[in-house]
């Protein structure tokens, strides 16, 4: 029988990949934003069937073996407000605790994972943090946290995220982390290794392999940073000028480890750029959950 888990602030659903590429099962997921509820119908079929998750309650839920959240970062994140746990996003995680505290402790799930972006640690200065890991211990929940960059994990995009496990402490000690992982190949299409990947980036001539990317941020085309920013590229008119260009939203998928078929369907849905943008800069990335995942699931 396989595992399951609530995907919580989903949205458009790379957790949700990464975990049923490991074997588990979707029993219930949440997201506000319309478009990012769009582009999950699109790739999965349906629509997630929450919503605002201060209006989701307890009895909602299907029992699962795990809850994943990750409520928006912008808060945290030092490109951001840095209002930290007080900001009107990243207090959101503050529902996912209601939720567990609502829900008979008989029912709780086994695993919750966490994840955030690494400015969290130092959210005033670290009492955001500390809050939220005392909330969880509160529970009943061991814990554990790692940073994790997507780039030693089959992807090249340098991005340090924070991973936070908890694990129902009656139920037993279980070690998750750390994990660590050295690709062979990138695997995002089923076809092309590293410079196979770095080589399609080019829609005209020669292209010089471009090794890691920035990270990808939450913003469409028209802001100078994070998916908008260029990368040297392309050679034009048989010279030795190079010009530079920026990421496609197919690239920027890619460097999440969203395999190309899904942004085709996306593409063909006439889902915008704008939105694939944004979608890719603030979901996990696929081969990251997939670890997590699969390491939780051996560890029963």
């Amino acid at each position: 029988m396989n595992l399951k888990f609530v995907d919580m602030f989903c949205g458009m659903g790379t957790i949700r990949m990464g975990f049923e590429q490991a074997g588990w099962e979707c029993v219930y997921s949440i997201e506000w934003d319309n478009y990012k509820r769009k582009i999950y119908e699109v790739i999965f079929g349906n629509e997630p069937e929450g919503s605002d998750i201060r209006e989701v309650k307890y009895n909602d839920i299907p029992r699962a073996d795990c809850w994943t959240f990750g409520a928006p970062c912008q808060d945290f994140s030092i490109a951001g407000t840095r209002s930290g746990m007080e900001g009107d996003r990243s207090s959101l995680v503050r529902e996912v605790f209601r939720l567990i505290r609502e829900t008979e402790e008989k029912h709780r799930p086994e695993w919750l994972l966490y994840e955030n972006v690494k400015g969290m640690l130092s959210s005033n200065k670290g009492l955001d943090y500390l809050e939220i890991l005392s909330e969880m211990e509160s529970f009943g929940y061991d814990i554990q946290w790692q940073i994790i960059n997507s780039k030693d994990f089959g992807v090249p995009q340098n991005r340090e995220r924070v991973f936070t496990i908890g694990h129902l402490r009656r139920r037993g000690r279980r070690e998750i982390f750390p994990i660590g992982y050295i690709p062979k190949s990138i695997n995002t299409t089923g076809k092309k290794n590293n410079k196979q990947l770095a080589m399609s980036f080019t829609a005209i001539k020669v292209i010089r392999v471009v090794n890691v990317s920035n990270t990808l941020l939450a913003c469409g085309p028209s802001r100078g940073i994070g998916n908008n920013n260029p990368i040297t590229g392309v050679l034009v008119n048989k010279t030795t000028n190079w010009k530079l260009r920026k990421l496609t939203p197919k690239e920027c998928m890619r460097l999440q480890g969203i395999p190309d078929y899904i942004t085709n369907k996306l593409i063909e849905a006439k889902i915008s750029d704008t939105q694939m943008y944004i979608a890719a800069g603030d979901a996990c990335t696929r081969n990251v959950i997939y670890e997590i995942a699969n390491k939780i699931k051996n560890s029963n």
